[in-house]
């Protein structure tokens, strides 16, 4: 489950532009954020993708991708030619995809990696599913199968593209938008494949009404939407974090609820909740240079969103790393179940940490090294502190959810009743 938005002011004064994406993945499924540099290539290379091997372009661009560390393609990510993308699982009629093909996240990589504006990454994506399909598993230790969607942009345009097996349509996007784990299109695209000549009605025909209904992927666009749409009463881009770090509205900690999916994803009891958000990207597109806003770790509502720009890296660079990710989901786990006024007073230095942040990046004050170290030193302190709190009683189905997440990922922490 995931959920992406974009977000354009409409005052023609007012140049905002933000991008932001939630990965959602399995509880366990470690998220790293990777800068890589673009290279030339000599005729005949090949590039191997998660599954199968295509020929490779004669160049590509720097890339700065969000993605699961097993995985060679991306979840969300941006180019140094800002085009952004973000995908989402799809849950359509039909035969699973299991024969090894590209998957989503191969497709984003490979369009970052290879186009200029937002409009060729979409004929990128097009041609390469054509070509190759898309297929083959997606799940961490789970078996998961499953075509894609994609919102593709630029400054200048957006695009939705939806896809099933290697048939796709696209709709064009002047303004706002976003998308969940749900088709969105009807008879409203802009073009498409042949393979939907007979189909008039996309996300009515095509849609998996049960697993669609139970990832709540109306609510959470819903969501979305209302949340871009009362963003233009704000200039901060931190109505962008707010927005992923949404509970749909409703209180931030976790429900002990089996069906309660939102936008900033806790996993719970299954078999339907199931998923966290084990990383998140804002990416402002304001201006030159693109602001990338990271978190590298999971639960954004638990996390902090510091800034990085293509000019902080020069060759192939793990920005945040899988053993980064562990550790902070240490922290991450035990405030899940920790009480409301510590979770408020982390919430409260969090929000001064980033208002610092984009203070300093609007003043063209902002340097890395110190930000990468104000980050660590904070998640070091809370860390400690969270560490030494005792949880709080109730919540039984989440705690008995986590208590299985905890032993599979090897994390000794103290969340049971037993352990009050």
């Amino acid at each position: 489950m995931c959920d992406t938005f974009i977000f354009r002011s409409e005052n023609a004064t007012d140049k905002r532009i933000w991008f932001g994406k939630n990965s959602d993945r399995e509880p366990n499924e470690a998220h790293e954020v990777v800068f890589r540099k673009g290279q030339k290539y000599t005729a005949g290379t090949r590039v191997k993708c998660t599954y199968i091997e295509v020929p490779q372009v004669e160049s590509t661009f720097d890339v700065i991708l969000c993605k699961p560390a097993w995985m060679w393609g991306a979840e969300m990510g941006i180019n140094a030619q800002g085009v952004v993308i973000g995908n989402e699982a799809l849950f359509t009629k039909g035969k699973p995809l299991k024969e090894p093909a590209l998957t989503g996240m191969d497709l984003l990589r490979l369009a970052l990696e290879r186009s200029c504006d937002a409009q060729s990454a979409l004929q990128c994506i097009i041609q390469l599913l054509e070509t190759y399909g898309q297929g083959g598993n997606c799940g961490y230790r789970h078996p998961f199968y499953y075509n894609n969607s994609f919102l593709i942009a630029d400054r200048n345009e957006t695009w939705i593209l939806e896809t099933v097996d290697r048939n796709w349509a696209a709709k064009r996007y002047a303004g706002s938008t976003s998308i969940s784990n749900g088709l969105t299109l009807h008879n409203d695209w802009d073009k498409r494949s042949a393979g939907f000549s007979q189909i008039h009605d996309l996300a009515g025909q095509m849609s998996d009404p049960l697993v669609t209904t139970f990832s709540m992927a109306k609510i959470r666009r819903e969501c979305t939407l209302d949340g871009i749409s009362a963003m233009g009463k704000s200039e901060d881009i931190r109505a962008a974090f707010n927005l992923l770090r949404s509970h749909n509205g409703k209180d931030r900690r976790p429900s002990d609820s089996v069906m309660e999916n939102t936008v900033c994803m806790h996993a719970g009891w299954g078999p339907i909740r199931i998923d966290q958000t084990t990383g998140s990207m804002v990416v402002d597109l304001s201006k030159e240079p693109s602001v990338i806003w990271i978190t590298g770790t999971s639960a954004p509502c638990l996390s902090v969103f510091r800034p990085i720009i293509f000019s902080d890296f020069h060759e192939d660079t793990v920005i945040s790393s899988e053993a980064d990710w562990q550790r902070n989901e240490v922290f991450h786990r035990k405030a899940l179940f920790c009480g409301d006024t510590i979770l408020d007073t982390f919430s409260s230095e969090r929000d001064q940490l980033e208002l610092e942040f984009v203070k300093e990046n609007e003043k063209g004050l902002r340097n890395q090294l110190q930000v990468t170290r104000r980050v660590e030193e904070f998640s070091s302190r809370w860390q400690e502190k969270m560490a030494a709190e005792k949880p709080v009683r109730g919540r039984f189905l989440l705690r008995v959810a986590w208590n299985v997440f905890n032993r599979e990922a090897g994390f000794k922490i103290a969340n049971k009743d037993s352990d009050l």
